[in-house]
């Protein structure tokens, strides 16, 4: 076994079973108590059966031959009780134990810079360490069982070799022989599924990507609308072909090993019967002890054969359960300051900066400089593809600049704090998400003392709230609940502003705020967007040059610059100027 991967059997082990024992210490004790069991039950027999045989052929005490039937019915009987018991307790501290390692995998994800959930190779982590983390290696319980197992199985082999030492050392040498050679077989069909796990991984994630896309009922208007579901379902088809081919694969490929291990392991026990037949026949041992060697051959082949499966499967388990072990020590993607920041106007400051995605080359904003001060509110606008979604990511410490620096009052935003940074900003992002909890927790999340409903009243949900059969405690959609809401998409939009609101953060940010609203409730928005946001900082991204007015500058994206900045009444004076052909194209469908 190389170093690399007992490494990571122990890098495994270590986390896993230290994880698990914090939460369920006596998942471990059971495992142990089954392992002596286990390893007791088949010396009871090994032990009691010869000399019930020499009593047969022998002296024919029957009162001693009842005795010797009792301890190995009775001890056998209250043997396997126990490890019943223990079993049973097991498997209910495994289902326990997989869903908390479930658990632990989406907390991980939720904590994750940003930017890796938008990378590919962190994507493909996190579905190596949840298929890793389950059928792969079966997770704690899965992991532990082979570890134990092989435990287990060494202490028989030791009593099984102590009886071939003492009686037929001859026969120990071939098992010793055929062992070796049989795991280097186990060994290398081993290899070829570790080989097709790296394989599997990616047509995994596309395959649960559209297997679950068909069944989600978010999709269900576009894929009937626009005739999708045969595209889907061939992809799935597709997808389903090439992860059949690979497990095909990898059963036509161990299949010479295994037919290989099966002739060797009947050569072995043709060897055995013979040379221990021919011992009894020699009258070097009794029919007892003829019984007992054969017992111990096949019990040493057992559990050696065992061992190496336990070994082997150790290895392949911890192999993938490692990729758990990766995920949960993924490096971040954002340098993380100490510096503390108080929540309160900032003034804030695009100095030089350019930004490129990761893995890419173009950039997305080139050299952007700007400064705003503080309460004051900027709108953003520019055409599609412009980059004031990626300058307001980048405000949000969601990626970092590629070139350049963000300054909040006039520090650079990576000395700060992270999590202290993200709590000075309030943004509502196009798509933005609601979950299917309830309304108030939608909006409010763990505070309690968040006045919900004055909020939902603020930004015009009054009537919206009041028609719901709990209020506010009614959940949204309908994955928990039948009764569920299920709110249009202006009332999700209004919603996403709540939750802004309640967050109190000093800064404001509403990326097409409007976007899903008809037009008497965007002016309802307008009317009152200076209440909603008051002195606090706000940064305005739209569509929708009238809601220009109710902003102190504006500035205009094109091609990843600022390409001009000023108020209203400056820019549309501006002749040839993008924003002037912006604001009177859409006015002019008003004039008309």
């Amino acid at each position: 076994m190389g170093v690399t991967k007992m490494r990571k059997i122990i890098a495994v082990i270590k986390v896993l079973f230290s994880t698990a024992a914090k939460k369920y210490p006596v998942f471990f004790v059971l495992k142990v108590i089954r392992m002596i069991i286990n390893i007791g039950m088949p010396f009871l027999g090994l032990f009691i059966s010869p000399l019930i045989v020499d009593e047969i052929v022998g002296a024919r005490d029957v009162k001693r031959l009842i005795t010797l039937a009792a301890i190995l019915i009775i001890g056998e009987a209250l043997m396997q009780l126990i490890n019943d018991i223990c079993t049973n307790f097991i498997n209910r501290y495994s289902n326990r134990l997989e869903k908390y390692f479930d658990v632990l995998i989406g907390k991980h994800v939720m904590e994750l810079d940003f930017q890796l959930t938008e990378d590919k190779a962190a994507l493909e982590q996190i579905e190596k360490a949840r298929t890793g983390m389950s059928w792969y290696s079966g997770g704690v319980d899965g992991v532990s069982d082979q570890f134990f197992g092989f435990l287990t199985n060494l202490f028989k082999a030791a009593g099984f070799i102590t009886v071939l030492v003492l009686h037929a050392p001859i026969l120990l040498a071939v098992m010793v022989v055929y062992s070796a050679v049989n795991f280097l077989f186990v060994l290398k069909c081993n290899k070829i599924g570790i080989e097709a796990f790296g394989k599997l991984s990616k047509v995994n994630r596309l395959f649960g990507y559209f297997g679950w896309s068909i069944v989600d009922p978010r999709f269900g208007k576009d894929i009937r609308l626009y005739e999708a579901k045969e595209m889907m379902l061939d992809t799935w088809k597709d997808n389903t072909v090439k992860s059949t081919g690979l497990w095909k694969w990898q059963g036509d490929t161990c299949y010479p090993y295994y037919l290989a291990s099966n002739f060797l392991s009947l050569g072995r026990s043709i060897f055995a019967y013979f040379y221990v037949a021919l011992l009894a026949i020699r009258k070097i041992i009794g029919v007892g002890t003829f019984t007992q060697l054969i017992a111990a051959e096949g019990g040493l082949d057992g559990a050696i054969g065992m061992m190496v499966h336990h070994v082997t499967e150790l290895i392949k388990r911890c192999n993938y359960a490692y990729e758990y072990v990766v995920f949960m020590n993924y490096p971040e993607a954002l340098t993380k300051g100490t510096r503390p920041i108080e929540k309160k106007p900032h003034e804030i400051e695009f100095r030089h900066v350019s930004f490129a995605y990761p893995k890419t080359e173009r950039k997305v904003l080139d050299d952007v400089n700007i400064k705003i001060a503080p309460g004051e509110h900027l709108s953003i606008v520019g055409l599609n593809g412009a980059g004031k979604t990626t300058f307001i990511k980048l405000l949000c410490r969601l990626y970092d600049p590629t070139e350049g620096q963000i300054l909040v009052d006039g520090i650079d935003i990576k000395e700060y704090d992270y999590e202290q940074y993200i709590q000075q900003f309030a943004p509502v992002f196009q798509d933005f998400k609601l979950f299917a909890f309830s309304v108030k927790e939608n909006i409010a999340f763990t505070d309690k003392d968040a006045d919900v409903t004055a909020l939902t009243d603020r930004v015009g949900l009054h009537d919206f709230v009041a028609g719901l059969e709990n209020g506010t405690d009614t959940r949204i959609f309908k994955f928990f609940d039948e009764k569920g809401v299920e709110p249009s998409g202006g009332e999700q939009q209004k919603l996403a502003i709540a939750r802004a609101l309640c967050k109190d953060a000093p800064v404001v940010i509403l990326d097409e705020p409007t976007a899903a609203l008809d037009p008497i409730a965007e002016y309802e928005i307008y009317k009152q967007f200076n209440s909603l946001v008051g002195g606090k900082s706000a940064f305005y991204i739209s569509h929708r040059l009238s809601s220009c007015q109710f902003c102190d500058k504006i500035a205009v994206f094109s091609d990843g610059h600022i390409a001009e900045y000023g108020t209203h009444a400056q820019l549309e004076k501006v002749k040839g100027g993008i924003y002037a052909q912006m604001f009177e194209a859409q006015a002019k469908y008003y004039k008309d």
